[in-house]
């Protein structure tokens, strides 16, 4: 016997009726309730696997259209005559950059909002055009629960996965700061619309009036990029204005796979290591817009291609890479201070040693800083004399140095060591990593101790010759000398090398020597080649050290030409696969039919899981068109229309779903349709969050499209309904009028509101609290466990609240 629950009538109960759904009413009217329940859950995320992955299709197309660039010529200094010609016929010079059509920001606002927000826009309009033009709970539910879930729990998440003691910080604060107080205003204009200036009913000037805040964020957020609050524009801002130079992704050629291999702390005889090394490198040197993030994590998260390296290298390879400096979090706003170096050296006869203090960041203030020495195993008064005092640095220095008395005498001592540290600084001031720095004075009433630097040394053969260095450590009294002789391993002296059996001299008070063997470079394919350096025959009274022996080994270059060449290939079929948006069908199909992107051998189980469970989806939308085509316009329309017919599902199944366990529709658009449409931004957030050097590609942009949701979707389908009515119904008919029925809407908005006003002054404490690392996201392992978890904590208050709320459970009338 049918359960008579389980005979509902949809049409009696599923108000204005479903567009799409329950395909086969009669029969569905005789099964079992909570098997069709389960069966409806089951569909709901099947369909929610199937919006994100269109919905990253959708994001492809915006990747494309907003990467767009154009050459323009930017006149030279010899334009102006600087180029030793003062003909005034000479023809002027130009250089061609290539720089970005689309401002990011304008971007961020529009299409890539859009992109991000689409399924909950889209079921915004299609609900209340589906419900006779008449509102609905489902959407405005789902864009103010996934508001909450993106600026909470997202933020959450990105404070928290930054490694511990790293930080973000967002670079483009003007615009943060803009698109923040109207991801709060827009909520609050919400509630006065609904509660306040006509309780229960949208007027059409609202509807036109919410739209209209769409064009104005825009409007002033790009204002605030361009600083346009300020006066005068600098040079800096002159060159933001024009657009920001275009970044090129790095094409993985020989030479630039030979650059990072080299400069890196080892050499890889593994191709496809280096390649993954290369890749992760050249991907970190190109700034990734927020699409792209989406694209590359969803890609992940069903089975696809896969960024091959996303451990963020730390600050000192990253700078031997580069062969710079390490990036600060690119905040030019506050002055860092610290050592030029983590340790000195001087000789005990020297009398003196400086120490260099450098700044960073804001060279345009005074600032200070204080110093003091501290004891180690050398003693104040007795070895050094101490010292403590304020280093001042004037606008524009960058440089200061403390110099330290050194005290000799004629007592022989082991190395000895002090420290100086770095305290107190000035207002805008904040000390960087080498805030103390270690001296150690070095014995010159000894001989010393002789021994190698390095216990092993790698050449190329057409290096023609290997340097190694000779140390000499406690003590530089007197001349001495120490033998040196190499010795065949691998290697064949007169064929690999030239043999070496001499006499190294050090004079009085010298150090270092470095010696040097030269290197037979041939046309011969070879494997490497090693050979030995021993020390021997100390005079003087000297002795060796640990390092009497040192291992050298020979690169054959012909070996190492073929180990670059095949890590270019490998680099750029990596390249390739994270090209975002496809050029053809057959690439598209292929990338459907694949696993991990066609590399089997190292795909996991839980990549065989993913792609067979979303292999319906990705063949069906490989019939999208290619991104490429049309300059991604044709599949940013196809895709969208693909992605309103999707939402249009998922709100059928949502409201039939809640319908069958008796879950109202308010409920059900803040947690399960919220979280649905909300995970891939997540997953996005989380890989943008440890892969940036900055929060902008994180969190910047939450704030913004939360904003969005709001003029968007709840504007568009105010507009449309309103003027729907206004011109079908005479004026005095109740049916001309679009009243809004839901209780529960006003409540949780200004639960929102509250819960956003409150993570905000959360983001701006810690931006400024040395106690948080003065960065929105990671910081001090404590204080971001401790904001990751109030982040969630008041998610979830919300939610407990919101739900019980709509049960009347609880009532704050």
């Amino acid at each position: 016997m049918a359960d008579p629950a389980s005979n509902i009538s949809y049409v009696d109960h599923y108000k204005g009726g479903a567009m799409i759904l329950p395909l086969f009413e009669a029969s569905e009217s005789q099964w079992n309730r909570y098997g069709r329940a389960v069966a409806y859950l089951i569909g709901l995320c099947y369909m929610f696997l199937g919006v994100n992955i269109i919905a990253d299709v959708f994001m492809a197309s915006i990747e494309v259209i907003t990467s767009k660039t154009k050459k323009i010529k930017i006149a030279t200094a010899n334009a102006n005559g600087d180029n030793g010609d003062d003909s005034p016929n000479s023809a002027p010079h130009f250089d061609t950059i290539e720089v970005k059509i689309w401002n990011d920001t304008v971007s961020n606002l529009t299409l890539m909002a859009l992109g991000s927000s689409a399924p909950e826009i889209l079921l915004s309009i299609i609900e209340i055009v589906g419900n006779n033009f008449e509102p609905g709970e489902l959407g405005p539910g789902t864009i103010v629960g996934s508001a909450s879930f993106n600026l909470l729990v997202i933020t959450a998440i990105c404070i928290y996965v930054i490694p511990d003691d790293e930080s973000r910080r967002i670079k483009e604060i003007n615009v943060f700061a803009c698109t923040s107080f109207f991801a709060v205003f827009a909520y609050i204009w919400l509630y006065l619309v609904i509660e306040v200036i006509t309780p229960g009913v949208i007027e059409i000037w609202e509807g036109i009036v919410t739209f209209l805040f769409f064009p104005l964020i825009v409007l002033l957020a790009f204002a605030a990029d361009k600083n346009f609050w300020r006066k005068q524009m600098e040079m800096e801002g002159d060159w933001n204005q024009m657009q920001d130079v275009f970044s090129k992704q790095k094409t993985g050629s020989e030479e630039d796979v030979r650059h990072i291999i080299e400069m890196g702390k080892k050499q890889l005889k593994d191709p496809k290591e280096a390649a993954d090394i290369a890749t992760a490198e050249m991907l970190r040197r190109t700034h990734h817009s927020r699409a792209w993030y989406r694209v590359i994590a969803g890609r992940a998260n069903k089975g696809g291609s896969k960024v091959p390296f996303y451990n963020k290298p730390k600050d000192e390879d990253q700078a031997a890479l580069e062969g710079k400096e390490p990036s600060r979090n690119g905040d030019m706003t506050v002055a860092r201070v610290e050592f030029s170096a983590a340790a000195y050296s001087c000789m005990e006869n020297e009398g003196t040693i400086k120490l260099g203090v450098v700044r960073t960041g804001n060279l345009a203030c005074k600032t200070s800083v204080n110093f003091e020495t501290s004891d180690g195993t050398a003693n104040a008064g007795e070895d050094y004399v101490a010292k403590a005092g304020v280093i001042e640095f004037e606008e524009g220095e960058c440089i200061k140095c403390i110099e330290i008395e050194i005290i000799d005498d004629d007592v022989w001592e082991e190395t000895e060591t002090f420290f100086v540290r770095l305290f107190n600084p000035s207002r805008g001031t904040e000390m960087d990593k080498i805030c103390v720095t270690q001296v150690s004075i070095i014995n010159d009433d000894e001989p010393g101790i002789l021994q190698f630097q390095k216990p092993s040394y790698l050449y190329k053969e057409s290096a023609g010759m290997a340097e190694l260095v000779i140390e000499r450590n406690d003590g530089c009294d007197g001349r001495v000398t120490v033998r040196f002789k190499t010795k065949d391993i691998t290697a064949i002296a007169g064929k690999d090398y030239e043999a070496r059996d001499e006499e190294v001299e050090f004079t009085h008070g010298e150090v270092t020597k470095t010696i040097q063997i030269p290197l037979h470079d041939d046309d011969v394919f070879n494997e490497d080649k090693i050979f030995e350096v021993m020390l021997s025959d100390p005079t003087a009274g000297s002795t060796l050290g640990k390092i009497k022996c040192t291992i050298v080994t020979i690169l054959n270059d012909d070996d190492y030409q073929t180990l670059i060449t095949r890590v270019a290939n490998l680099t750029s079929v990596n390249l390739d696969k994270l090209v975002i948006g496809k050029e053809s069908w057959k690439q598209q199909f292929t990338e459907a039919l694949s696993v991990n992107g066609g590399n089997v051998d190292e795909a996991e189980a839980l990549d065989f899981v993913l792609h067979f469970l979303t292999f319906g989806w990705k063949v069906l939308f490989a019939c999208v068109p290619p991104a490429h085509i049309a300059g991604g316009w044709l599949c940013f329309c196809v895709s969208l229309g693909v992605i309103a017919i999707v939402t249009a599902i998922i709100g059928d199944m949502a409201s039939i779903l809640g319908l069958l366990l008796g879950i109202k529709d308010s409920v059900t658009a803040i947690t399960l349709v919220a979280l649905g449409t909300s995970l891939p931004d997540t997953f996005a957030s989380k890989v943008a969050a440890t892969n940036e050097d900055t929060a902008d590609a994180a969190i910047g942009n939450i704030t913004g499209s939360n904003s969005v949701n709001v003029f968007l979707g709840l504007g568009i389908p105010w507009v449309i309904a309103t003027l729907y009515k206004h011109y079908s119904y005479a004026s005095n008919d109740k049916r001309s009028k679009f009243i809004v029925e839901d209780k529960s809407l006003p409540f949780t908005i200004a639960l929102y509101s509250i819960a956003a006003i409150s993570t905000l002054l959360l983001l701006t404490w810690r931006r400024y609290s040395t106690q948080a690392g003065k960065a929105e996201l990671g910081g001090n392992p404590f204080v971001k466990k401790v904001s990751a978890g109030f982040c969630v904590s008041f998610w979830l208050i919300y939610i407990v609240c919101a739900s019980l709320y709509a049960y009347q459970i609880i009532d704050f009338s």
